[in-house]
């Protein structure tokens, strides 16, 4: 094998795992260019989306060589992310042995939390959003028999390869179906906090905000084939919630959406104290489900809380400007991760993620999927352009953050350039 096919190997391999692990593609596109220039590689052509890598480069002797593969569905490890982004710069500021690049890679060992506090973290985050949703005791028991039942449905999906489309809607339906046979018996007063609750578990967020920033960062074809497969998995969710509501709709009653939208809205004090509480536990929960260790989870969940108090200040100040308000929260969000990965070294992911969980509009969707499903025209036309504002809104957060920090960056590199020519 020539020189230039041993670091182009490394390079796809590391751009796999670290797209499955979460990273986005700029940060992907990025590491491999650095990777290839350290190396004396030239004329570095990246096409990858977050189903593809494609990459191309040349030698010094004008080897060409090109490397591509497929890309497994994302499982987001935020702790094995960091650990590849480590091994990132090391191999850019030391450049070893090309020969020896496939061998660190495979050296590269996340400690991952055992099954039983993933679900542990999947129950204490679905229990504080359902307490935000104002969930009462019968409906937090319920939400958690849920939560139970689809982090096994999606153990077995995953080992037998299920489709994401055919799990989201056999999930969704039982979830649905479950929270339906209890509130026609009378144990909990309402089914749709345990519906939008649930929801969470399966509706693709991260992924939303991720492909409506590739559009806006200039990544046009990777947002859109997301934004496909984001929507393809979304309406097999209302697919499942619909087939639930044909088969059991007549055990419901009269549906008074509107009653529990108005509580949703009432604030006060107390409950902006409780808001600020529940945050910090949800972030942290989706912390142990993303696989960040115990050292940086009180860092995510302190993005959550921040990201809370921010927003309920805002909403106070601009009730009617939810747009408004979602993109100075993420911006904070951005700003803030930022800010310890620089401090950290770490990638800002890490932090990000966790901070946006109290952003992702998971009252908005069940709105709009409730007026689809019930042919309520009101709830489509006030919530469906909110639910669409409120995502680009907490992407156009991240992409501002991110565009002053690279000019911030970029004015320093200059400045230290200039410093070290005098």
């Amino acid at each position: 094998m020539e020189r230039i096919d041993y670091i182009l190997d490394f390079c796809k391999e590391l751009a796999k795992q670290m797209i499955v692990c979460g990273a986005n593609i700029e940060r992907v596109d990025l590491c491999i260019e650095h990777l290839c220039h350290a190396y004396g590689l030239h004329d570095v052509t990246c096409a990858n989306l977050t189903t593809r890598i494609s990459i191309s480069a040349k030698d010094e002797q004008k080897n060409y060589a090109h490397r591509q593969t497929d890309v497994p569905p994302q499982a987001f490890n935020l702790e094995r992310l960091k650990k590849l982004n480590h091994l990132y710069y090391h191999v850019k500021e030391t450049t070893p042995d090309e020969k020896t690049l496939y061998d660190l890679l495979h050296e590269v060992k996340s400690n991952d939390f055992p099954w039983w506090i993933m679900l542990g973290g999947y129950l204490v985050a679905m229990a504080a959003l359902a307490r935000i949703f104002l969930a009462g005791p019968a409906e937090l028991l319920i939400t958690e028999l849920n939560t139970v039942i689809l982090f096994f449905l999606g153990k077995l999906s995953s080992k037998i390869r299920l489709n994401k489309i055919v799990t989201n809607f056999v999930c969704m339906l039982l979830c649905s179906t479950i929270a339906i046979l209890f509130y026609a018996v009378g144990f909990i007063n309402n089914f749709y906090i345990v519906i939008i609750t649930n929801a969470f578990f399966l509706i693709p967020g991260i992924q939303m905000v991720n492909c409506a920033r590739n559009i806006l960062c200039g990544n046009e074809m990777n947002g859109v084939i997301d934004l496909l497969k984001v929507l393809l998995e979304v309406c097999t969710i209302v697919a499942g919630m619909a087939a639930a509501y044909a088969m059991l709709g007549n055990l419901v009653g009269e549906l008074l959406i509107q009653d529990f939208i108005n509580a949703l809205g009432e604030n006060s004090l107390l409950r902006s104290f409780e808001l600020i509480g529940l945050s910090f536990i949800a972030s942290a929960g989706f912390g142990v489900v993303f696989n960040i260790q115990w050292k940086d989870l009180i860092y995510a969940a302190i993005g959550g809380t921040i990201v809370r108090i921010v927003y309920i200040a805002l909403q106070s100040a601009l009730p009617d400007y939810r747009f408004i308000f979602t993109i100075v929260a993420a911006f904070c969000a951005a700003l803030y991760s930022e800010i310890l990965a620089l401090v950290k070294k770490e990638p800002s992911v890490l932090y990000r993620y966790p901070s946006i969980v109290p952003l992702i509009p998971g009252d908005l969707f069940f709105y709009v999927a409730a007026g689809i499903i019930w042919g309520n025209t009101d709830l489509i036309s006030t919530h469906g352009p909110t639910l669409g504002l409120v995502l680009i809104g907490i992407s156009l957060g991240f992409v501002l953050c991110s565009t002053i920090v690279h000019y911030i960056r970029k004015f320093k590199f200059l400045r230290n350039s200039n410093d070290e020519a005098k």
